[in-house]
């Protein structure tokens, strides 16, 4: 056989890149990933559950506020907003929490209100939409100031 050559060098090739694919695999493949007895996990790790469960809780809910702001957790679970968490707005009970000097975000941009009040073609037409800050005010008979944002109006945690 006059090819014998090439096709010895092809077979060297191919062995010596599934050795390097199998070694690679063991190196970055997370121990328990999948293989754990016969696929049990499909593509998850056997160990990812309890790495999660020991971690220290990021989101609390609305109730673990209410222990240290009573008054703002009673005007939002009467308002519009108690379908929206506090954490939605405020970011996470953890960072609050870990050092309580620091106060709470409290992000009064108008893009913050904007991320769920803009107009959508999915939402309903029954949740409040704004188009621009600029039209909105001018809906509602006024004349819009640059700077103005929605809380000069609507108190956030329980909206007109």
């Amino acid at each position: 056989m006059k090819h014998a050559g090439h096709v010895i060098r092809l077979a060297v090739v191919l062995i010596v890149l599934g050795v390097a694919f199998f070694a690679v695999r063991s190196v970055m493949v997370p121990e328990g990933f999948g293989t754990h007895h016969s696929y049990t996990y499909g593509y998850f790790r056997a160990a990812s559950e309890q790495e999660q469960a020991s971690l220290a809780p990021v989101y609390r809910g609305s109730d673990k506020c209410r222990g240290c702001h009573e008054a703002q957790h009673a005007n939002w679970s009467q308002g519009k907003h108690v379908s929206v968490a506090c954490e939605t707005c405020h970011d996470s009970w953890q960072a609050h929490n870990n050092n309580t000097k620091e106060k709470v975000v409290k992000d009064s941009s108008i893009h913050a209100c904007m991320l769920c009040h803009a107009t959508l073609t999915g939402r309903p037409e029954t949740f409040p939409q704004i188009d621009t800050i600029e039209r909105h005010v001018a809906a509602k008979g006024k004349e819009y100031q640059p700077g103005t944002t929605c809380i000069a109006c609507h108190q956030p945690h329980n909206p007109i």
